[in-house]
């Protein structure tokens, strides 16, 4: 089942923080990560108020050196993640994925990367933070704590959670604190996302080849009904129904990006030539455009959401990440 729609809501690609604690998660739980290039200004359409804040790139920090035979298994920016700290985490993800009874990771060497790849973006957006001069305070981090003890309903039964976590009062409120100061930086990032985005209306058909699409094509050219060949030839199940129709969007809404660019550089009512995606390939039509369209606070999230995960991915390209998830004692 084939389908294209709308991205899914959240912040991208993030640190998962809190671990197996999400019935002791905060009334703002932290959903961001990020990393660190120089100046970086994703933008989802031309006008639409979705450019990123600009952030500087990595810091000029002293890299923090490890006793040389304490083994690592990463370098962000020559600054180190220790191999014990990684086995760490990666156990408490393991014991909470046991705990909520679900089926262990098929692949275990591609879950310690996914588990050493969030530890790397929370290095990124530490050193971010230091370049912004972002702080976090004693007092912040306490107010947050006390939130959760207050959500979990007591302080034994939060530490009951992080008893079956294996980590302490002090280890959470290190989380915590690398919580806020996500979150701050998500702020900062997504500072210019407004309440309005330029769009389109745009619809579409999708078939599983080349030669299939190019033959929908030469029937559009032919004067045939757009609806009635996405009904009878899409393999999208959530649009085929509707004629194709994908309803308005901005950049950074959709699941496949080569489709919404596709969307963008169309004029009204024109008609594209087959787009490949990793969906298959689409013929698309342009509706509608308009700039300065308001958008839903879903919408926001959502285009918040792809901001940060334009930052992050141009942050972790900019970087210089060596990855040692079978760990690596240093010279």
């Amino acid at each position: 089942m084939k389908r294209l729609r709308i991205r899914a809501f959240g912040f991208i690609g993030a640190v998962v923080l809190l671990g197996a604690l999400s019935a002791c998660a905060s009334s703002q739980p932290p959903q961001i990560a990020a990393s660190a290039p120089t100046a970086v200004q994703p933008t989802a359409a031309s006008g639409s108020g979705l450019n990123a804040t600009a952030i500087p790139a990595t810091p000029n920090t002293t890299a923090v050196v490890l006793p040389t035979r304490e083994p690592i298994a990463a370098l962000v920016n020559e600054n180190p993640i220790s191999y014990a700290a990684f086995q760490r985490e990666l156990n408490r993800r393991l014991d909470g994925i046991k705990s909520l009874g679900d089926p262990m990771p098929a692949d275990m060497n591609a879950f310690r990367l996914t588990v050493l790849d969030s530890m790397i973006d929370q290095v990124l957006i530490e050193q971010a933070a230091q370049v912004q001069k972002v702080v976090v305070t004693d007092a912040e981090v306490e107010a947050e704590l006390q939130d959760n003890i207050n959500i979990a309903g007591g302080k034994d039964k939060l530490q009951t959670q992080l008893d079956a976590d294996h980590m302490t009062l002090d280890d959470y409120r290190a989380r915590l604190h690398s919580a806020l100061i996500a979150n701050k930086m998500r702020d900062i990032v997504t500072a210019n996302v407004g309440m309005t985005a330029d769009q389109v209306h745009a619809r579409h058909i999708l078939v599983s080849s080349e030669a299939t699409a190019n033959d929908v094509l030469a029937k559009l050219k032919a004067g045939q009904d757009f609806a009635t060949l996405a009904s009878q030839y899409s393999q999208d199940t959530s649009t085929r129904d509707t004629g194709g129709d994908l309803g308005w969007f901005a950049k950074g809404e959709l699941l496949e990006p080569t489709v919404e660019d596709a969307a963008f550089a169309l004029n009204v009512n024109q008609v594209s030539a087959p787009v490949k995606s990793k969906l298959g390939y689409h013929i698309i039509q342009t509706l509608e455009r308009v700039k300065d369209r308001p958008i839903s606070p879903e919408t926001h999230a959502k285009l918040s959401a792809h901001v940060v995960d334009v930052w992050l991915q141009s942050l972790i390209k900019s970087a210089k990440i060596e990855k040692y998830p079978d760990g690596h004692t240093q010279a």
